[in-house]
């Protein structure tokens, strides 16, 4: 990552010791309206102070609001620049809220935006991503990249194909982070990050709910495949015990790659609604249904 002022706001989404992060994203209230986890502050503040949680990110109203109430202590904050609520005709094509101007002065260390490709909207999210770079770069500022692709597949090769394309236009406008849907099967992984997490910060999305087993097979592999860290929100917010499973990704993601034994999994979850990078490697900056 070039420039010392991105290096210094980037190093707060990750632990000194290892190089990798945790990410909660907690912006999914603009998307999908009430969600159950998220409701109120006195949901959120039962759980955002976890020394597991390296990076919140949010939309600028709630980062208002945690502040307030003096919950976002110790993290680094991302600001999501771009929604769109599931009640739009076209609820992929998302829009530009705000300016990484007005996120700076909300005390952000990085921003964030979602693209999602169903096909139709190429053109729409290549450049949305390429001005806020570009705005970006000028202010020292990281930027991460919430990749979907919504395009159907003919199986699991046509996807992985489609999706590395994606990440590569992504890195060509000068993101710095991606976020990435987990591949169908695990065994994928190491094909989908090749190439990418040499130079390019990747966390990987918890996506829908999972069973805690499966939550942390999945950290375990991001670990194992020189991934940067997860982005996981509904598989910790939505959780009886959401510091529990926070301790266990602690200790697998940040602290050595295992789960411990001696913890056996807890329930799936609660009903309801549904510096350097990776082992010492900075980011690159040349410049589950999602959300």
């Amino acid at each position: 990552m070039n420039g010392f002022p991105k290096k210094i706001r980037w190093s707060r989404f990750l632990d000194r010791r290892c190089g990798r992060g945790i990410i909660v994203p907690i912006d999914h209230g603009l998307t999908i309206g009430p969600v159950e986890g998220l409701d109120s502050i006195a949901q959120v503040a039962r759980w955002i102070g976890h020394p597991g949680i390296t990076g919140i990110i949010a939309h600028k109203g709630m980062v208002e609001r945690l502040a307030s109430h003096g919950l976002l202590r110790g993290a680094g904050v991302m600001i999501h620049l771009n929604g769109m609520t599931s009640l739009a005709p076209n609820p992929n094509t998302k829009e530009r809220l705000t300016s990484v101007e007005a996120a700076l002065r909300l005390g952000a260390d990085a921003v964030s935006l979602q693209l999602n490709f169903d096909g139709t909207n190429d053109a729409h999210n290549l450049s949305q991503l390429g001005e806020v770079v570009d705005e970006a770069q000028r202010c020292g500022v990281p930027v991460l990249t919430m990749l979907y692709d919504k395009v159907p597949s003919e199986g699991d090769q046509q996807r992985l194909t489609r999706l590395r394309h994606l990440m590569r236009a992504c890195v060509e406008l000068g993101t710095d982070a991606l976020k990435l849907e987990a591949p169908t099967q695990f065994a994928h992984m190491s094909q989908l990050l090749a190439g990418v997490v040499e130079h390019t910060a990747v966390f990987v999305a918890g996506g829908a709910v999972r069973s805690e087993d499966e939550v942390l097979q999945l950290a375990q592999e991001v670990v194992a495949r020189g991934a940067t860290g997860l982005c996981v929100g509904r598989n910790i917010f939505q959780r009886e015990s959401a510091s529990a499973v926070l301790t266990q990704l602690q200790r697998v993601v940040l602290g050595g790659g295992e789960a411990p034994p001696s913890e056996p999994p807890r329930s799936s979850a609660r009903a309801g609604a549904n510096g350097s990078g990776a082992n010492g490697k900075q980011p690159h900056a040349a410049g589950g249904a999602a959300k």
